[in-house]
């Protein structure tokens, strides 16, 4: 059985156990204060009384936050809002992508419409496309082949750089006053170069012309006949060696055969075609015959010779 004191000193344990506010070292001082100076030592009872109400003290007591977990969450909470400032940018951005197409359509619906082209713009376009398939650009330069051509080819830049510089015309009266003093020994050395020029574009032409398809020139002689009879623009017709020649009618191989006679000496080809031409008329049914039989002959020739020419259009 406990003492009175302790007793008492148990009810005050008792008492700071349910209020929470007494530590076991405050129970201590107290049991120290009302113990008499003359029992030195805690019966083993009051002990256990102690233990017991520091344990209901520190149950009872509040949570202490330390300065390290308070600047821990102070840090966390910024990073909280970081995710949301990127989400909302990232918004912004998706709906900044989003308006564009609406600006682009806005744009192209506000753009005016082109005018129509005139006649003359649509004759350039024209007239530029059947230059390409003509292949203008592409025929090589040829040579000068008279004499006069090759004097002024050859001196041309000697009598502009002269001073005073004179203009082209000056330099070409200039030019023709030189050709006509020329001696004969220089004359005849400009014959022959003339004649070896002609034969150089024959061979630089013929080969130009065999880099392409058959089909290709063909294609580019239409467009030089479309050029000169509806845009009036003075284009020669490329020769292809390698396309069949004419068909000869019963009235040309009349003309031909005529074309040299004695008596038509003196006149150039448009007035001896004139002259020759009434007298087919004048061919009865027998005479003309025999023309007729050439035409014949010439016919079956172009036909053989046309059959190889598209076996090679479709070889290239």
């Amino acid at each position: 059985m406990l003492s009175a004191i302790g007793r008492a000193t148990a009810r005050q344990a008792r008492v700071a156990g349910r209020a929470g506010r007494l530590s076991s070292r405050s129970a201590s001082r107290l049991t120290a204060q009302l113990t008499p100076r003359a029992a030195p030592v805690i019966p083993s009872g009051i002990r256990v009384a102690a233990v017991f109400a520091r344990g209901f003290a520190e149950a009872g007591a509040p949570k202490k936050t330390t300065k390290t977990a308070t600047k821990t969450a102070a840090k966390k909470k910024p990073a909280a809002k970081k995710p949301a400032k990127k989400a909302a940018a990232k918004k912004k951005t998706a709906t900044k992508k989003a308006a564009k197409p609406k600006a682009a359509v806005a744009k192209k619906a506000a753009k005016p419409k082109k005018a129509p082209l005139t006649e003359e713009e649509q004759a350039r376009i024209k007239i530029r496309a059947l230059k390409k398939t003509a292949l203008l650009k592409e025929e090589p330069v040829k040579l000068p082949v008279a004499s006069w051509t090759t004097f002024v080819s050859k001196n041309m830049k000697r009598a502009m750089d002269r001073n005073p510089s004179p203009t082209f015309t000056e330099a070409v009266r200039e030019l023709s006053d030189e050709f006509k003093a020329l001696p004969d020994a220089e004359k005849e050395k400009l014959e022959v170069e003339r004649k070896e020029n002609s034969v150089a574009n024959e061979v630089t032409m013929r080969n130009w012309v065999d880099s392409y398809t058959p089909q290709q020139i063909r294609q580019a002689n239409l467009a030089r006949m479309q050029l000169r009879r509806k845009y009036n623009v003075g284009l020669k017709l490329i020769s292809d060696p390698r396309f069949p020649k004419s068909v000869l009618t019963g009235y040309m191989a009349y003309m031909k055969s005529r074309i040299n006679d004695p008596e038509f000496a003196g006149l150039d080809g448009q007035a001896r075609i004139v002259k020759i031409s009434p007298g087919w008329k004048q061919l009865s049914a027998e005479e003309r015959k025999r023309f007729e039989e050439i035409a014949e002959t010439d016919l079956a020739r172009y036909n053989k010779e046309m059959a190889a020419y598209q076996e090679l259009d479709a070889q290239k």
